[in-house]
């Protein structure tokens, strides 16, 4: 049985990838290893997977004094992560990047277990560009990610997609059934992800004047937004705290608006879906990146979170909305681009570092 170590954390987008690609997994014996405040400690342990929490802390766009207590964290996380690689012996460990897996990696490298890196974004974040130097694989989600690394790192790298989980077969009618949405309406399905994003949340909850016949939104507006947002739903503008089964919504939708982050990207691409993304506007996190890809592919627009306005809004909504040759075609470049093969390749690219596989 191949002995693996995840780690990653802070976002859903570090986290759910290592996961899916565990589920994919037949013969691993699995550990989590993240920070104890991170949103790892929540969600992982609810898999079934166990976790342990060694110390770590972010300093990129932190105040010196935070640096400072990071790098003592991250130290300590260090000597802790060496200890309880020596306990599990590993075959290898899998990192999905993050402040989280930092300590983790070091001790990786420091005890010569071989790394595989998940970098999920077109442009890898600061803990994952530290440990691509001494990382034996790297899993990168696009081609074009693979063409910005290095030269001395593409041998490494192979293009596996973003590992997602799998979707639950759910048909168009059934899932509009389900979410009581008209069959011949064009549905926007709209989400700044679990919290919500107030951005999105303000320009499509002013759109409720501009909708035409037949075209309806459904939007979830994160749970702690809600309340001032529900006074605004219409019978075209339908408003939620979040979407419980994401799977109907894609299913249902005929155009998705949101952020672009990894995740969202991924499954968009996997759902077929034409999409309007909405980077958030924090360069550390290279949404504008993933989203670039995804609209040079032509499976996207992209708009700018300071034209963020209703009326923007709804001027690069419109030919999508009301074109549904445009929509098929983006539709196709979804697809081509989408690889919802990407957690079991990945898998395997593991278990090959294991020497498990050939």
């Amino acid at each position: 049985m191949t002995r693996v170590v995840l780690t990653g954390g802070g976002t859903g987008g570090h986290i759910y990838p290592l996961l899916a690609v565990a589920a994919a997994a037949r013969d691993w014996q699995v550990s989590f290893v993240g920070s104890p405040e991170g949103l790892e400690a929540q969600i992982v342990p609810r898999s079934g997977i166990p976790f342990h929490a060694v110390a770590s802390g972010g300093v990129r766009g932190k105040s010196l004094p935070v640096r400072i207590r990071s790098l003592y964290r991250s130290g300590r996380g260090l000597l802790a992560a060496l200890a309880l690689l020596g306990r599990l012996k590993p075959d290898v460990v899998l990192s999905s990047g993050g402040y989280a897996a930092l300590p983790v990696t070091l001790a990786a490298r420091l005890r010569r277990i071989p790394l595989a890196l998940i970098e999920p974004n077109a442009t890898p974040g600061l803990a994952n560009r530290v440990a691509m130097r001494y990382a034996a694989r790297v899993l990168v989600a696009y081609d074009a990610a693979r063409e910005q690394l290095p030269a001395s790192l593409r041998g490494r790298a192979v293009v596996t997609g973003v590992p997602v989980r799998p979707r639950r077969e759910i048909s168009r009618l059934a899932a509009r059934e389900q979410l009581k949405v008209p069959q011949e309406a064009v549905l926007i399905a709209v989400t700044g992800g679990s919290q919500g994003a107030r951005a999105l949340n303000e320009a499509v909850c002013g759109l409720g004047g501009l909708l035409g016949e037949g075209e309806q939104v459904l939007i979830a507006t994160g749970q702690r937004e809600h309340e001032r947002w529900a006074p605004f739903a219409t019978e075209q503008l339908r408003i939620e705290p979040y979407f419980w089964d994401m799977d109907a919504v894609l299913a249902a939708s005929d155009v998705f608006v949101g952020r672009a982050g990894a995740m969202t990207c991924a499954e968009v691409l996997a759902a077929g879906l034409p999409a309007l993304l909405v980077p958030l506007p924090n360069p550390a996190v290279h949404q504008d990146d993933n989203a670039r890809v995804l609209a040079a592919a032509g499976a996207a627009v992209v708009l700018d979170e300071r034209d963020l306005s209703p009326a923007d809004l709804w001027r690069e909504l419109l030919p999508i909305v009301r074109d549904s040759a445009r929509r098929q075609a983006m539709a196709t470049a979804a697809l081509r681009l989408a690889r919802p093969d990407a957690a079991r390749v990945a898998a395997r690219e593991v278990s090959r570092l294991a020497g498990r596989l050939g």
